[in-house]
């Protein structure tokens, strides 16, 4: 029997990235990072132009180091590897190299790392196979696989515990507003305190509602055309990052930033310059990690995308704390 651990092939691609205008407004104690969501779009545009992969099943991402945009620079220099399985999954780690003070020496630094299933598995998954279903728990479970859903010896994401079922997106409870006493942070007052990016970056429309049980907002598609890729627009997903920081300032006095997901299924692209409903479902806490599930749906209420196991935790070692207001009634 064919062994499903060793890739079948194994290839490393220079990346040229130009950094668009927007990009600089992501930014994080004063310098422009690249944001996860980003990365996630470069790993899919610079991919393999191959019918088996399904870009837009992703399982086991991890977003091990910030990339810093340097203030003069006019494109990201990086590297694509790729590992491809013999079942149609591909490994895919975006890597930039670090030189030492006079060039001394010089080290890989991986930002990404991320799973695409196979467009058999992601095909499955949509039409709730049951066959599918396995194949996916398969992949997603393999204990030998190079990458495992692991930071700093700690997993994040387990099915057992969160309730996900292929189904998530097509559960009206999932669309319900949170319950419980809501909190309500307009959402110039969210991006002036606590999540302070760029205009560009400024997605989240309205009101957000912020409850123990959970979190609604409204996301927007972005005004920034050339964002958009394999992926959809990748602003969507971002925004609903912001609520979930906001939600871990107000309950858990934790200012976070995403380290990883489970699994993300894109059921149909999001586009720019549209309204998207997004619903998040706090989990347990692991660790030192906070834990959510999140789905955005369109206007008709149909399902966009969803991320099964977002975690989150502190990354910088210049912690922040929340400001007194967002944890006013908490005790």
């Amino acid at each position: 029997m064919e062994n499903l651990s060793e890739p079948v092939e194994k290839i490393s691609v220079p990346l040229t990235i130009p950094v668009q205008a927007y990009l600089r407004d992501h930014r994080i104690g004063g310098r422009a990072v690249l944001p996860a969501v980003e990365a996630l779009q470069i790993a899919a545009r610079s991919g393999p132009a191959n019918a088996e992969i399904g870009f837009h099943s992703q399982e086991r991402a991890l977003f091990r180091h910030p990339l810093v945009i340097g203030d003069s620079a006019v494109d990201i220099r990086m590297v694509h590897e790729q590992e491809r399985y013999a079942d149609g999954r591909c490994l895919s780690r975006l890597t930039t190299l670090l030189s030492g003070r006079r060039m001394r020496f010089t080290r890989s630094v991986e930002h990404l790392s991320v799973w695409f299933a196979s467009a058999d598995q992601k095909s499955a998954r949509e039409t709730g196979s049951e066959e599918g279903s396995k194949t996916g728990a398969r992949a997603a479970n393999e204990d030998d696989s190079p990458s495992s859903a692991r930071i700093r010896g700690a997993s994040f994401g387990s099915d057992k515990d969160s309730g996900w079922g292929v189904d998530l997106g097509t559960d009206p409870a999932d669309l319900a507003p949170p319950t419980g006493v809501v909190f309500r942070v307009p959402a110039e007052r969210l991006y002036a305190d606590l999540v302070p990016f760029g205009p560009a970056y400024r997605n989240i429309r309205g009101d957000l509602l912020l409850a123990e049980t959970g979190v609604s907002a409204t996301v927007y598609g972005g005004d920034f055309p050339e964002a958009v890729g394999r992926l959809g627009s990748p602003f969507p997903l971002d925004a609903a990052m912001h609520a979930a920081c906001a939600w871990g300032q107000r309950y858990r006095n934790r200012v976070v930033f995403p380290v990883g997901f489970d699994r993300r299924e894109i059921f149909s692209p999001a586009r720019p310059r549209e309204n998207y409903l997004c619903r998040i479902h706090p989990l347990p806490d692991e660790k030192t990690f906070l834990r959510f599930n999140i789905l955005i749906c369109g206007p008709d209420r149909k399902p966009v995308e969803a991320v099964h196991g977002l975690a989150m935790k502190e990354i910088f070692a210049e912690r922040s704390a929340p400001p007194d207001w967002i944890r006013e009634g908490i005790r």
